[in-house]
């Protein structure tokens, strides 16, 4: 393991002078390579930057593990299914954010390739939400302005196609590409050209906010996806008038004092009790990529859960397994969240996490 100092705070932040981040490395193989971030810092919010990144993207906790940090995530011996290798880069930081992209590679049916994005508030340590960088007004001109940008690159390419071939003709390959691609396009554009930005990946970059989503095609035609994914970087002063007051203290102002508007649809890692005797994590995804889990601390085990009736500040959240479970939590002024836990037949338990 080497360490990587990251010069991203001044020494008025209340997290710390210099964050830095530890490098966690591995290799199985000369394809079969991971490294994955632990950030070293004394802050609360560290910690959870911490618990949330190695609970949704490795299954565990922050240096609980056996023989690697990867160990739950990579193929088991004898076997191809799992993560091949995985590796990260810092997109953004600033006096209040951070910004980060973890990009693996995974074998199931087929291989596939995936990055996923990671903004966080560095004084809370909690996920940033475009809910929260934008009022509602704005983030609805956003999505139009992206969608209608998207919506005109697939049209221009479409335009650019030779016109169809006589339904009754036969069809080489060549014809057949482009009725692939034709038809891929027609059926894509109305969901590129649509405001809903809710499966862009986000990225917080020195001045410029990021939206990126993933390309038209389907794993089996990707290679005639010739438009590739849809990357929009908007400088943040052309969004001054869209950002709601969290969203320009943050990136326009560039400032660490930020009042980071609690929701529990943004996600984030809790730590706290149950019953006042069981140490627990929990970590909520947020997005529609990242799942729900939660850990009793002495042991480390993750134990998933799907999120139900989820809004900024409740959400229910289903445990299963033999003895299925329910938490519901409330999300207090302090950012804290109370509730119980309460397994099938059982007596509603006390949560109180942070």
């Amino acid at each position: 393991m080497r360490f990587l100092s990251l010069l991203l705070l001044s020494a008025a932040l209340p997290v710390a002078a210099e964050l830095r981040v530890e490098n966690l490395e591995a290799k199985r193989s000369e394809w079969e390579t991971y490294r994955f971030p632990l950030f070293k810092g004394d802050s609360a919010a560290i910690g959870r930057i911490n618990t949330y990144l190695h609970a949704v993207v490795l299954n565990g906790l922050p240096g609980r593990f056996e023989r690697s940090p990867f160990e739950r995530i990579w193929p088991k011996d004898g076997e191809i299914r799992g993560t091949n290798n995985i590796d990260y880069m810092i997109d953004g930081r600033g006096p209040g954010y951070l910004s980060l992209s973890v990009t693996g590679e995974y074998t199931g049916a087929y291989t596939s390739t995936g990055t996923f994005t990671y903004p966080f508030d560095l004084s809370s340590g909690r996920p940033i939400a475009l809910e929260q960088l934008f009022t509602a007004a704005g983030l609805q001109r956003l999505g139009e302005s992206v969608g209608l940008e998207r919506g005109k690159r697939i049209e221009a390419f479409l335009a650019e196609l030779p016109p169809p071939v006589d339904a009754t003709a036969e069809l080489d390959e060549h014809d057949e590409r482009l009725e692939t691609q034709r038809e891929m396009y027609k059926d894509c554009l109305p969901r590129r050209h649509s405001a809903d930005l809710q499966y862009n990946r986000v990225e917080l970059r020195g001045n410029a906010l990021a939206l990126i989503a993933e390309g038209c095609a389907a794993h089996v035609v990707r290679a005639l996806d010739d438009l590739g994914e849809y990357r929009n970087a908007i400088p943040y002063a052309q969004l001054a008038y869209d950002f709601s007051p969290y969203g320009r203290c943050l990136l326009l102002e560039q400032r660490s004092d930020c009042q980071y508007p609690a929701d529990l649809r943004a996600g984030g890692a809790y730590h706290g009790k149950i019953d006042s005797r069981y140490a627990i994590s929990l970590v909520l995804g947020g997005n529609v990529y990242a799942s729900s889990s939660y850990f009793y601390d002495r042991y480390a085990r993750q134990i998933e859960l799907s999120a139900q009736n989820v809004s900024a500040d409740r959400v229910r959240l289903l445990e299963g397994g033999d003895t299925p479970a329910v938490f519901d939590l409330h999300l207090q002024p302090d950012g804290s969240l109370i509730g119980t836990w309460q397994q099938e037949g059982g007596k509603a338990l006390a949560v109180e996490l942070r």
